[in-house]
């Protein structure tokens, strides 16, 4: 009896030193669906960039490529499987087959540190992304454009990211439950023997470790509660209350990793968040304004274009046009 094709094809983009627990728990979570539905929904390619046909694992296991990049234009969804080495991931190469992959209109993700490489392709702007938060600070410096957050994953349209690790097998059995219902994906986490499946509201644990400067962890916090507070901002000096430092103490950190005062940052931030607004919903001006924490329009207006180049109902014109050019 001949094996009916899959109904999905998966593919995995294996990067040097890429983390294995993030691959596995990703390919384990579609693997299963199919074992638990006794159907064969997804199917699975797996490619890198070495001509080797093989690529190394960050605990330096080697997995052989069962695909060339090519035959991953026939995936329905891509993830690029990164590790720890950032400078791995800026790659001409990758950049060009993620770009090639995007205009084909295949769905992209990124475990472990791939949403990097994915925002290296210029294919995360305007997008939420998840990275695991040893990355974030670095990520948000390099790719302002892209609203990463420290949620252990995020779904955004065509764009599914995670933070690493087993945040991978939560991210890919939502995936599954989107493709189909929460019954399969329900019995997906039962094999796992899983109590609770998280959710994209579920912030990473940051540790408050010593081998990391602590004013770190610090503006990690304050990038959190910055996301938490866009219709109603904190001030600074709240902000910097609530973590228990003083506003020089957060100045001067954001001064380091940003070249940029807590205050200037935030404003961008909800720039940002209103930016994704007019593009992505219908909500008037004025209502967008609001959910960013601009209670005067003119001053909105004012900043926006100051940060775009833009005025909002110029971008929201040119988002209506795009739309409208878009094949069917």
């Amino acid at each position: 009896m001949t094996m009916q094709a899959p109904k999905r094809q998966i593919g995995f983009v294996l990067l040097e030193g890429f983390s294995m627990i993030a691959f596995s728990n990703a390919i384990e979570a579609f693997r299963m669906a199919n074992y638990v539905s006794t159907e064969n929904l997804y199917g699975f390619s797996v490619a890198g960039l070495s001509a080797d046909g093989h690529t190394s694992a960050s605990n330096h296991i080697s997995v052989n490529h069962t695909a060339q990049m090519a035959e991953l234009l026939n995936c329905q969804l891509i993830f690029v499987c990164g590790g720890f080495d950032l400078s791995k991931l800026k790659n001409t190469g990758l950049r060009t087959w993620l770009q090639r992959f995007a205009q084909k209109g295949i769905a992209l993700g990124g475990l472990c540190t791939g949403a990097f490489a994915l925002a290296d392709a210029g294919l995360l702007n305007d997008y939420r992304a998840s990275i695991h938060w040893e990355n974030m600070l670095a990520s948000k410096e390099t790719f302002p454009q892209t609203h990463f957050n420290t949620s252990i994953y995020t779904i955004d349209r065509n764009r599914y990211t995670c933070s690493g690790g087993t945040a991978a097998l939560d991210l890919c059995i939502n995936i599954v439950r989107l493709h189909h219902d929460r019954k399969l994906s329900d019995a997906v986490a039962e094999q796992f023997t899983l109590s609770t499946l998280r959710s994209e509201d579920d912030p990473q644990h940051i540790p408050l470790s010593s081998q990391l400067n602590s004013g770190y962890n610090y503006v990690v916090e304050a990038l959190v509660l910055m996301d938490k507070n866009l219709e109603e901002p904190l001030p600074i000096h709240e902000l910097a209350q609530l973590l228990g430092i003083s506003v020089r103490q957060l100045e001067r950190w954001f001064n380091s990793y940003f070249n940029k005062p807590p205050q200037l940052y935030y404003i961008e931030v909800r720039l940002l968040h209103a930016k994704r607004l007019l593009k992505q919903t219908n909500k008037s001006i004025i209502d967008v304004a609001l959910a960013c924490g601009f209670s005067n329009p003119s001053s909105f207006s004012k900043a926006y274009r100051s940060q775009f180049s833009l005025t909002p109902s110029q971008t929201r014109k040119q988002t209506v046009a795009e739309v409208g050019s878009m094949p069917v």
